[in-house]
């Protein structure tokens, strides 16, 4: 269980020089003091029952800072293999019929993306591939930018798989993202705001409406973007 008070400030320096202080004259900046963002949030209590978490807001509000601190500093470490195609990288004791299945799932559908190095992928592509094998390797999976790569129609297809993956395999995964949109199709058991600075759990009613739409999301997944759909069977 992680129940704890989190609070954090990040700094940066302002440049002195003619374009960032007429930038900073725009807007009435100081540009003789340091920018700074304050994170504060002193209720965070992450029970031992639940399979996926959102830590959601804008860039520069803090998810990076504030998932390390409830999660460990190296949580973002790199572990695909630049140099080994992804369907060789994922667990030896998958079949490759479920290695299909999760390929498939997280939106990964081209079969020659699967046999190539990874470093021969797209942004795009290279993302989903390294969601499945954080998905496949680890009992609590961190994965940051969260579809910040994908066009939105995939990134509905990814998030209603992670949370059929995360239930049905009992895995703790917490999602980073910019992308309010996810909220509704990951339907998830908590969610931390770091633009607001708040957390909420399923129980407390923020997620009602999320619950009444995961048939319509179902419905619209199959809709624009079947063949993925079809191939979330996990």
């Amino acid at each position: 269980m992680i129940a704890k008070k989190v609070e954090f400030t990040l700094t940066s320096e302002i440049f002195n020089n003619f374009r960032c202080k007429m930038a900073c004259d725009s807007l009435d900046i100081d540009i003789t003091k340091k920018s700074e963002h304050h994170f504060k949030l002193d209720n965070i209590d992450i029970s031992e029952d639940w399979n996926v978490g959102i830590i959601y807001g804008a860039s520069g509000s803090g998810k990076t800072t504030l998932a390390k601190q409830l999660f460990g500093e190296d949580i973002f470490k790199n572990i695909l293999d630049e140099e080994k195609p992804i369907i060789n990288q994922l667990p030896n004791d998958f079949t490759y019929e479920e290695c299909a299945n999760i390929l498939n799932g997280i939106g990964l559908t081209s079969v020659v993306c699967w046999v190539r190095p990874v470093k021969t992928l797209s942004n795009g592509q290279r993302a989903r591939a390294e969601a499945a094998l954080l998905m496949t390797m680890h009992d609590v999976v961190i994965i940051d930018e969260w579809t910040s790569v994908v066009d939105r129609t995939v990134a509905m297809a990814m998030s209603h798989c992670v949370q059929k993956f995360a239930k049905k395999k009992n895995k703790k995964i917490i999602l980073l993202s910019c992308h309010a949109d996810i909220i509704e199709w990951v339907n998830p058991d908590w969610l931390i705001d770091c633009n607001k600075q708040e957390f909420v759990k399923k129980t407390d009613g923020f997620f009602l409406n999320q619950e009444k739409n995961l048939n319509s999301i179902s419905n619209q997944l199959e809709g624009k973007h079947g063949n993925i759909l079809a191939s979330i069977i996990i």
